[in-house]
């Protein structure tokens, strides 16, 4: 069965009941969550119960190796993730038995967070299980659970392989949420080709973040990319220690401090040839993990409350690592937690790679915040002390009195016994934390706890905190950049007003054709369905080492085919071929003395990760995924940690060692690449317009080449320093279109340049595919070409950025007329004359988005779209 209704409407309560129920009978449970904090989570809620024949633990990277014994034996409720069941507790059946033979329910909570490869190799994952459970003569019921998932029982079916009910109706009380779709402003700065460049979506969110604070409203920040996490932080807290020394310097605290240790702030520097601030050094203000976080504080000034909204997930998939190292990311392509990299167009083809999710190049801004008076247009910045002073007031029981008023003062109520009358405005700025992946688990726990009592006012996070965690009490949510999918847009947004109240979101829109196209045209947001959830547990990449796992977990037999799908004998025979699995009479053996679950990475890209360790101390900062290591941890690449600026100094790939130095640098990195594809297959293909619409099987072959450096302040081009990596070649599908020479002769007469209006389609397809697929904007790439060596004809290429396909491409084809309108109009909606970043440009454009055309790109769209125009206007 799947239960798919609203955040908030009572899932747990609709899986917990029968569940508990299954335990006081004898039974056990298989608890399965994408990450460990909503684990976590949930376990304590079930300590919360008091039922003393409920033994109920987590068992994950977290869990200390001298308590596992412990679960395996005694546990009859175990809370888990795809990666322990995969790793670990699937090919140790046998230390589980007792547990498998009473299994009676497994749970999969926020199923809808298995997707694209992710999702296809738990869907496998799932069928081992299934297999397992036979093994030892349970038949448990899979109970899945989604807030947000489009036609839940056909899903819910590709995942499991099982016939699923479904349950849709969702008569839960709510209160009503306010939501802003909110357009930063156009800046004075100019990018590639003179572009003009609006204010960047984490300085918006950083701005707002504090105003919110201020106003004493609980406020979560979705941010795409653990390094903008930590940024948007980092600059929130810093316009904090602006007001809060300003606000000090006219109220000074009384001579005795709350905390003898805490010293007044120091306010930023100012540069003055920019006058904008600069962030306080992070030492200043210690982050809350460093601080005391137990006492419950209440800010002590309000400011006028202001609305405002949401932003795409990184996936940030799971917070499954051991602890004090970094996960990989759940993609092949770049991780998100780096800068955006930038691909390279090898004339006559020009590529776009998977696009990883914006890093800020100007988060130290002039601090303040975009008026309240308009949700659709932000006002403008305000400097740090008018900040404060429009700030005169302290919130006193609902009342508000001004600050000067030494009889206000002394009623502020601070949570501490010891509390002194005049407010603690040093403090102030540990009012906002980060929360990602790579925090050891006490901190993240701590951190949950710190939000959950109000100690914390702010938190900015990566979509680790999207899924079903209790944070309970959040007044508003704020969401830098499209999610990704409406799906995880509700999701993030539903964080707010988890009580019944009423809740404020706001998605803050990117620089990005896709979230200009959906501030300018809500109604694909509004009264639209979520989108269908996209995985291919069928492709040969993922279901090949998971038939490897199976027989290596329990022999392969003939019965066991039809669990894994149709292409399961094929699949087979060439595993055999490879020597990876041997052919008897009884089945199939696995035949090496590796581990045969090492050969699926669920959330990487494949290979070894590379380790970041730091060359003066032998620290180990975390790990990178192989493949995005080339984009992330190149040799003078800049890498964040935990509030910690790193400049990468050598990356070994034979080693899988990137060394990296402590410095702060005033400038951002970002990898080029070039790229070249050419057609293995075509499987599908139909007429579009005077051109085709084809769906295959590529060979992408890609090659980081060289990185740009870009000023932080300003985003102002530095310098493009050239690299030596080997090229990485992949094998994927891909959808592309092609249009003969005599449509496009009539447009190269008219003076268009074919090269540039096919560059210029192809990186605003690209972003908009996500609205019609469940991907980001990184999990997929493209490439297009005036005369292509394969088609003989002009072609523009979008594929999927992982090994063998995820699905995404196909998608497109499906939804091709759809998805190549909204294209065209992207482009027509935007406001900028020759092509900017919110249409045409992509910030991993190679050849520095050169050469575009944004109205030979119209033409173009027009010329391929022109059966559908037709077909519109005869039904008109």
């Amino acid at each position: 069965m799947i239960i798919s209704t609203g955040t908030a409407s009572g899932k747990s309560l609709a899986y917990l009941t029968p569940a508990v129920a299954s335990c006081l009978d004898g039974g056990t449970i298989l608890y399965l969550t994408p990450t460990k904090a909503l684990a976590a989570d949930q376990l304590r809620g079930l300590r919360e119960l008091r039922i003393t024949q409920l033994r109920a633990a987590c068992f994950d990277g977290d869990t200390p190796f001298e308590e596992r014994t412990w679960v395996r034996q005694h546990a009859n409720y175990v809370l888990t993730n795809p990666d322990m069941l995969h790793r670990s507790i699937l090919p140790r059946h046998a230390q589980w038995s007792s547990f498998f033979r009473r299994l009676r329910m497994v749970v999969i909570d926020e199923c809808h967070g298995y997707r694209g490869v992710f999702g296809s190799h738990v869907a496998q994952i799932l069928r081992r299980l299934r297999r397992v459970c036979a093994r030892y003569n349970s038949r448990p019921t899979f109970l899945l659970a989604s807030a947000t998932a489009s036609e839940p029982g056909a899903f819910g079916m590709r995942l499991t392989g099982l016939e699923m009910d479904e349950v849709t109706v969702d008569a839960s009380p709510k209160g009503s949420t306010t939501i802003a779709l909110w357009e930063p402003p156009l800046t004075e700065l100019r990018g590639e080709g003179g572009a003009p460049v609006r204010r960047t979506a984490t300085a918006e969110a950083a701005d707002l973040l504090a105003d919110l604070v201020l106003a004493d409203v609980r406020t979560l920040a979705f941010v795409r990319s653990r390094r903008g996490a930590e940024t948007v932080a980092l600059t929130a807290r810093a316009k904090l220690a602006d007001v809060a020394f300003s606000l000090s310097t006219r109220h000074p605290r009384p001579s005795t401090p709350r905390h003898p240790n805490t010293t007044s702030p120091t306010p930023p520097e100012t540069d003055p040839t920019t006058n904008h601030h600069r962030p306080p050094s992070s030492t200043a203000h210690p982050t809350p993990l460093e601080t005391d976080l137990t006492p419950s504080q209440q800010p002590g000034t309000a400011k006028p409350a202001r609305t405002t909204q949401p932003t795409p997930p990184e996936t940030d998939p799971a917070l499954n690592h051991q602890p004090g190292t970094a996960k990989p990311t759940d993609t092949a392509q770049p991780a998100p937690q780096e800068p955006a990299p930038t691909t390279t167009h090898q004339p006559p083809a020009r590529a776009t790679q998977p696009t990883p999710p914006e890093t800020d190049p100007a988060l130290n801004h002039q601090p303040g915040t975009a008026e309240p008076a308009s949700l659709a247009t932000p006002g403008p910045s305000r400097t740090t002390s008018e900040l404060s002073a429009a700030a005169p007031a302290v919130s006193t029981s609902g009342r508000e009195v001004p600050a000067a008023d030494p009889a206000s003062e002394s009623s502020l109520r601070w949570a501490l016994p010891d509390a002194p009358a005049q407010p603690d405005w040093a403090d102030l700025p540990n009012k906002i934390a980060a929360y990602r992946a790579g925090y050891l688990a006490e901190d993240r726990r701590l951190l949950e706890k710190a939000l959950r009592s109000g100690t914390i006012m702010g938190l900015a996070t990566t979509n680790a905190l999207e899924l079903g965690v209790d944070v309970s009490g959040l007044d508003a949510v704020l969401i830098a950049g499209w999610p990704g999918t409406r799906a995880s847009l509700w999701q993030q947004a539903g964080r707010a007003g988890r009580d019944g109240q009423d809740a404020l979101a706001v998605l803050i829109a990117r620089d990005d054709p896709l979230d200009t196209y959906l501030v300018h045209h809500p109604q694909a947001l509004f009264g639209q369905p979520v989108e269908a959830i996209v995985l291919d547990p069928d492709n040969p990449y993922v279901l090949g080492p998971h038939l490897c796992a199976a027989a290596a977990e329990i022999p392969l037999t003939d019965d066991d085919l039809p669990i894994f799908g149709t292409t399961t004998s094929t699949v087979l025979d060439d595993l055999v071929s490879q020597g990876l699995l041997r052919r008897r009479p009884a089945g199939w053996f696995w035949t090496k003395r590796e581990r045969a679950t090492d050969l699926a990475d669920i959330r990487g890209g494949g290979g070894a990760p590379i380790q970041v360790v730091e060359s003066s101390t032998g620290r180990l900062l975390g790990s990178v995924d192989e493949p995005s290591a080339h984009t992330t941890v190149h040799t003078g690449a800049v890498y964040l940690h935990q509030g910690e600026t790193f400049l990468v100094e050598l990356l070994d790939l034979e080693a899988g060692v990137a060394l990296v130095s402590s410095a702060t640098p005033d400038f951002t990195t970002f990898a080029r690449d070039i790229t070249d594809i050419s057609i293995l297959a075509t499987q599908r293909s139909h007429p579009l317009g005077p051109g085709t619409l084809h769906f295959g099987e590529v060979e992408v072959t890609r090659q980081v080449v060289s990185y740009l450096k870009r000023r932080l302040q300003s985003g102002e081009m530095l310098g493009d320093e050239p690299l030596d990596l080997p090229p990485r070649t992949l094998r994927t599908r891909a959808v592309w279109w092609t249009l003969p020479a005599s449509a496009v002769a009539p447009l190269a007469e008219a003076g268009i340049d074919l090269g540039g209006a096919a560059h210029a389609a192809e990186h605003a397809s690209i972003g908009l595919l996500p609205l019609f697929a469940t991907c980001d904007r990184w999990d997929i790439g493209g490439v297009s070409t005036e005369l292509h060596a394969d088609t003989g004809l002009l072609t523009v290429f979008v594929y999927d950025g992982h090994e063998g396909g995820a699905g995404f491409a196909e998608r497109g084809y499906a939804r091709a007329a759809d998805w190549l309108t909204a294209t065209r109009e992207a482009i027509t909606s935007c406001e900028c004359e020759r092509g900017c970043p919110s249409c045409i440009q992509s910030p991993k454009c190679g050849n520095g988005n050169e050469p575009l055309d944004k109205r030979g790109a119209v033409r173009l769209l027009n010329t391929l779209l022109s059966s559908q125009q037709n077909a519109t206007t005869s039904a008109q």
